[in-house]
């Protein structure tokens, strides 16, 4: 391994720890600051009550944006002035990546790669064993998080709209920046494998969110927002992507009151042509961007 590729590795270990550092910081911030804006502090453990009050809903949305932008955006500005504005990486508008057809396909093999991401979901916790011990460590908290994120998602009227920043547009553009605009080019250039780099850093955006049973749709989401980073030279079209799919995940529950329900019915035939539409709409995707590129020479 030569020394660029050791300085990469050990830039990866150096941003993770940052990135658990700042979100553990990012966390003490949203309690005190929440507590002060608010009057009160919503503290949420296992096995404890869940908030039911509206001042309990504002004050979650406000810890999710000190968490978001303390936690993830903090440990990217930090890497940002440590290794001199070297990362993060995509910043830049590259030819292609929000021209109208492009943007008009990351939202359309977003929306035809759900089947393909419930059907993991069903194998992940298919995967974990019923009555076994990681049901026993997995399951409390995964349901805890699940009535939270339900409770927070729930909303009228013009509440949605904060419901759509909080859940989608947050997310997409600091777990974006943190994780395909720093982490997974430091792993392209340690492993010196695309594919490896991009795998390496979906399996550990999963990871970071503690939730187990949605570890396998993640890693594919993951795995998608990564390859348009790195096809379009961009973060945009990946920031684009996630926020359509947790946009989604929240109107899902508006209309079916669960954000895991599925909108229709998943089989081996639906999964298939989910396969098949998101496979070519992919490959449309790429052929729009060779054609945007060629202009450019």
């Amino acid at each position: 391994m030569n020394s660029e590729r050791i300085q990469a590795f050990s830039r990866a270990l150096i941003f993770l720890g940052l990135v658990l550092v700042s979100t553990v910081m990012a966390s003490g911030i949203a309690s005190i600051l929440g507590s002060l804006v608010f009057g009160e502090s919503v503290d949420i453990g296992l096995g404890g009550e869940l908030p039911t009050s509206v001042s309990a809903w504002w004050q979650l949305h406000f810890q999710n944006l000190i968490s978001q932008a303390v936690g993830f955006g903090g440990a990217v500005w930090m890497a940002r002035m440590i290794w001199n504005r070297a990362v993060p990486v995509g910043l830049v508008v590259t030819p292609g990546s929000v021209a109208p057809l492009s943007l008009l396909l990351v939202f359309l093999f977003t929306l035809a790669s759900g089947p393909i991401v419930g059907a993991s979901y069903e194998l992940n916790v298919a995967l974990i064993p019923e009555g076994g011990p990681f049901e026993s460590m997995f399951k409390p908290m995964e349901d805890m998080l699940e009535a939270l994120t339900s409770f927070m998602v729930t909303a009228g009227g013009a509440r949605r709209v904060v419901v759509i920043l909080s859940v989608a547009a947050l997310p997409a553009i600091f777990e974006e920046l943190a994780f395909r605009g720093v982490l997974q080019p430091l792993l392209i250039k340690a492993t010196g494998k695309a594919w490896v780099g991009i795998a390496i850093a979906s399996v550990l955006f999963s990871a970071i969110h503690f939730q187990f049973y949605g570890f396998l749709p993640r890693v594919l989401l993951g795995l998608l927002f990564g390859w348009l980073a790195y096809r379009s030279g961009s973060i945009l079209p990946g920031i684009v992507a996630h926020f359509f799919n947790n946009a989604a995940a929240a109107i899902t529950l508006w209309f079916t009151g669960s954000m895991t329900e599925d909108l229709f019915a998943i089989d081996s035939w639906s999964v298939l042509l989910s396969a098949v539409l998101t496979a070519g709409l992919v490959l449309a995707y790429d052929r729009a961007l060779k054609r945007r590129e060629n202009l450019h020479f």
